[in-house]
């Protein structure tokens, strides 16, 4: 329904709310009137008064929160200044990693800790019942062939097919035989850097992913770090001029919520980058495993839909959306099929027959994606309450990236503060946050935090972030002195 100007009755209404807002007629943070109140107040429906706060919702100036009722929006949530590109000395160096990276893996075992450092959904936005269900549907028949039985080593027939279905809007030209079933991403990724290389010189953004690097050291090979813009991913003119200079093997970029930056490199990139390795012959391979956790309408496209060559070797898993234990993951490539598949039987044989049968009977049943849709809507809250808290909480000298997806944020500390330093404080309190020296061979990158937000957003959580906030104020304090 629509007034007398022709505006329909919610925009109307949407519009006295956020007047009434910004002449500061609520609190921030504050909770708004319930939808029957406002309907009383008012004489709007309820059909009316919701499609308002839905208005307001898309306008960014309130939030609802599950079974809470809606609340402005803080204003806190405004974007810091982002840290610049790092330009640094571009040359192959052999991966050290530190020993701290252990005491990480140990930290996102404790159920004692505090794991800010994660970048793994909690247990809770997860469907686990769902899940339990289908393995219990699995007829007794079929448990021997299931358990005692060896799947094909490229994976499930059926599990493939679902796969396929998925990335079909996103990758049209995909077929179940491109894929090659995986142990999660990081095998799918290994398995793939070990295939179009040999112990040489490997082209990565920087920072990136430590558990990335870990696979880079333990394959003999080369890191060959190139900048990264926190907004627009890869620098392009460093890749040129690196390609004039270097024989390059492979090149491993995370173009879709980029884990620790948050960045979605845009499709001119994309395919500037693909041409560019493309016309030397080299393999990219993609790192998709967030690209399902974007903030947006629309689901970013990989490098791989415009990989007309089959030079894009496309890795990912439903570990960071679905189950990270079960371990599925996969690779998608045609040209590199056979040897990857020849490596995974001297890796692991197969995948876990029985983790395929799950995940393949849940994909079937077709309620994956209101699942992704839910658990997106969960994800981009919960970055909102992050930098609510950490812009509360923490110097205003800080700088962090604005991210586009994904579970992280990746924040400068002022005063060249030790992100290794603010950990051991950090995990005093049973808190564990990843320090930035860990995402590159370079020093660059000491001054720097990742703190994850995927975890349930609780008081527990506000509270770490006020501890690390603390933590780095005291330092801060302590330098001036």
């Amino acid at each position: 329904m629509k007034n007398r100007d022709g505006k329909f009755l919610y925009v109307e209404l949407a519009d006295r709310i956020q007047g009434q807002i910004e002449k500061g007629a609520f609190r921030l943070s504050e909770k708004l009137p319930s939808l029957r109140s406002l309907c009383q107040k008012t004489g709007y429906s309820m059909t009316t008064v919701f499609q308002a706060y839905v208005e307001l919702e898309k306008r960014g100036v309130v939030e609802s929160r599950h079974r809470s009722g809606y609340f402005i929006r803080s204003s806190s949530e405004r974007l810091r200044h982002p840290p610049g590109m790092q330009h640094h000395e571009m040359v192959p160096t052999k991966i050290n990693l530190d020993d701290l990276i252990h005491q990480l893996t140990e930290d996102m075992g404790s159920p004692h800790m505090l794991k800010l450092g994660s970048v793994a959904v909690a247990p809770v936005h997860l469907p686990f019942k769902s899940l339990h269900k289908h393995l219990k549907s699995i007829p007794k028949k079929q448990i021997p062939d299931v358990i005692a039985g060896y799947a094909p080593p490229q994976g499930d027939a059926q599990l493939r097919q679902q796969i396929s279905n998925l990335l079909f809007p996103i990758i049209p030209s995909i077929s179940m035989d491109d894929i090659i079933v995986t142990n999660g991403c990081t095998e799918a990724l290994s398995l793939s850097l070990r295939a179009v290389s040999s112990p040489g010189d490997t082209v990565v953004e920087s920072p990136t992913d430590p558990w990335l690097r870990q696979t880079i050291k333990d394959s003999d090979m080369y890191a060959l770090e190139l900048p990264t813009d926190p907004d627009t991913g890869i620098d392009l003119q460093s890749m040129e001029r690196i390609l004039e200079q270097v024989k390059i093997a492979a090149c491993i970029v995370n173009p879709n919520c980029q884990n620790p930056l948050g960045f979605i490199m845009p499709d001119d990139r994309k395919k500037k980058l693909l041409d560019l390795l493309g016309n030397e012959g080299i393999p990219i391979i993609e790192n998709d495993v967030c690209g399902d956790l974007y903030f947006g309408e629309k689901r970013p496209n990989p490098i791989k839909k415009w990989d007309a060559r089959n030079n894009v070797l496309y890795c990912s898993s439903f570990s960071k959306v679905l189950a990270p234990g079960l371990r599925v993951g996969w690779v998608v490539s045609d040209r590199f099929k056979e040897p990857i598949i020849r490596m995974k039987l001297n890796q692991s044989l197969i995948s876990p027959t029985l983790n395929q049968a799950v995940v393949a009977n849940y994909l079937k049943e077709g309620s994956y994606y209101r699942h992704l849709k839910k658990l997106r809507e969960t994800i981009r809250l919960q970055h909102r309450y992050c930098v609510a808290a950490i812009n509360t909480h923490f110097p205003e000298e800080i700088k962090m990236t604005s991210p586009s997806g994904g579970q992280s944020i990746w924040i400068e500390l002022p005063g060249g503060i030790d992100g290794r330093e603010v950990y051991y404080e950090a995990k005093k309190k049973g808190i564990s946050i990843l320090p930035g020296f860990l995402c590159t061979s370079l020093n660059i990158f000491d001054p720097y935090i990742r703190i994850g937000y995927g975890g349930s957003w609780d008081e527990r959580m506000e509270r770490g972030i006020k501890d690390i906030g603390d933590i780095i104020k005291k330092m801060v304090n302590q330098k001036k002195e």
